[in-house]
């Protein structure tokens, strides 16, 4: 569970990293909210 939890942090650290990178603005609270919502659910 806490593996799992921390797996799905980096990984979105690592999506937000890469999205700033790509000079996108940052407004990514619904996706990001969405990814929380889809991992629980698995």
């Amino acid at each position: 569970m806490v593996f799992t939890t921390l797996l799905s942090m980096a990984s979105l650290w690592l999506w937000r990293q890469q999205a700033a990178s790509s000079g996108e603005p940052v407004h990514h609270a619904a996706p990001r909210k969405t990814a929380w919502r889809r991992h629980a659910n698995a």
